[in-house]
């Protein structure tokens, strides 16, 4: 049992992601009361659009988790999130997400090789691959990025249009689906930018209705705050390989 936990500690380490403080009964990455605290979040299920499914809403928690799966190394925290909410068991995303054709394709919105590179692995790839097991559905690389953009975070609903527009090209399969749903897949939505420049790219190119699907649901007004909280992790990250 000793050996177990030092592995334990030694892998997950033992402070919760949620709150920050020291526990020996992490999940493995949540406190029981984050735990807890988590669960309600995710009966918070947003829908910004008809098109839109979000799973969370950006608060504490799930701002902490979120930025550990982005800066911390932790992908398994996308499938964590995806398994423990609402798209699950009955929940209103998973009844929300019913009533569209079957099968699914998962695409996620790519990063930039210069980002990818530096991160080690894309989040919302992480994410769709969550989504594909707790549905049934497959992940879909039928997108890629033609140029490299700036942070969306401290940026205007038009300054994220232009910064994404032409930003993402179609790279679709020579047999396409006849049948099914795509779902456009990041990992925050806040003025559906980036979702929407993906979208457009995809438009006239295959004949299956496309919606969007997210962790978290950002109001607009709380993104500028985000930008910070963005620039430190990333500065102290470039400083920690100096």
């Amino acid at each position: 049992m000793k050996i177990f936990n030092q592995v334990s500690s030694f892998m997950f380490g033992m402070e919760c992601l949620g709150c920050g403080a020291t526990s020996e009964v992490l999940d493995p990455w949540l406190c029981p009361k984050c735990k807890m605290a988590l669960r309600g979040e995710a009966l918070q299920s947003s829908f910004p659009s008809p098109d839109v499914i979000c799973l969370y809403p950006m608060r504490g928690i799930t701002r902490r988790m979120i930025h550990a799966l982005k800066y911390k190394s932790l992908p398994g925290v996308a499938s964590y999130l995806v398994k423990r909410s609402s798209a699950v068991d009955g929940g209103e995303v998973a009844l929300a997400m019913s009533v569209y054709p079957k099968p699914f394709f998962f695409v996620p919105v790519p990063l930039h090789p210069s980002r990818l590179r530096e991160r080690g692995y894309n989040q919302a790839e992480k994410i769709a691959a969550a989504f594909a097991v707790v549905t049934g559905g497959s992940v879909a690389r039928w997108l890629s990025r033609t140029r490299f953009v700036v942070s969306q975070t401290k940026l205007s609903k038009e300054e994220r249009e232009w910064n994404v527009a032409g930003a993402f090209a179609a790279r679709l399969p020579r047999k396409k689906p006849s049948q099914g749903t795509i779902f456009i897949v990041d990992d925050v939505f806040t003025t559906g930018a980036t979702t929407s420049a993906c979208m457009a790219a995809l438009e006239g190119k295959i004949d299956l209705e496309v919606k969007v699907c997210t962790l978290l649901y950002e109001e607009p007004v709380s993104a500028a705050m985000d930008f910070v909280a963005d620039n430190q992790v990333e500065w102290d990250i470039i400083e920690k390989h100096r």
